[in-house]
């Protein structure tokens, strides 16, 4: 089963909500869908350092990383199980996005993201999930996501009758 693990960023502009348009998609069913600006994480990288990237190469712009919203899961039928750490960060008024990787940033409301789910433009369920608890004000500290990069982890001893 492919397990993909990563971080995404529910992204604030003047009270907008920032999304890409996926045109140059891996997955051709995803091309022209909405999502957050997110990524899987690479070999060696943490939650921070990965939407911290995302978000760079996504829109361009630096972020301002303000709390961590939640862990949300989606196991698919096909067989995959998908695990993004969801962060909320904002861009100054006069950030200008432009990304090598989406040629649509728009700035939207939460009117318009509910709209875009309604007729099915959101590239996954998750999205509007993690911006309604972020609106219900579900913001844990930054601290909440803790990481350790280590040289080794000792081996822990397992009973194979257990």
């Amino acid at each position: 089963m492919p397990f993909f693990i990563g971080a995404g960023l529910i992204f604030t502009q003047d009270d907008k909500l920032i999304l890409i348009k996926g045109v140059q998609e891996v997955r051709n069913e995803k091309a022209g869908l909405y999502n957050l600006p997110a990524g899987t994480l690479e070999v060696g990288e943490d939650f921070i350092e990965c939407i911290t990237r995302e978000a760079k190469e996504e829109t361009g712009a630096d972020i301002a990383l303000e709390c961590f919203v939640g862990i949300y899961q989606a196991v698919i039928a096909i067989g995959s199980n998908v695990v993004f750490t969801i962060f909320a960060g904002s861009a100054p008024s006069n950030t200008v996005f432009l990304s090598d990787e989406h040629d649509i940033i728009e700035a939207l409301t939460y009117e318009e993201v509910v709209g875009l789910d309604k007729a099915s433009r959101l590239r996954a369920p998750t999205i509007l999930k993690a911006i309604d608890d972020y609106h219900a004000g579900q913001r844990l500290p930054l601290v909440a996501v803790q990481s350790w990069h280590i040289t080794e982890l000792a081996s822990i001893p397992v009973e194979k009758d257990h």
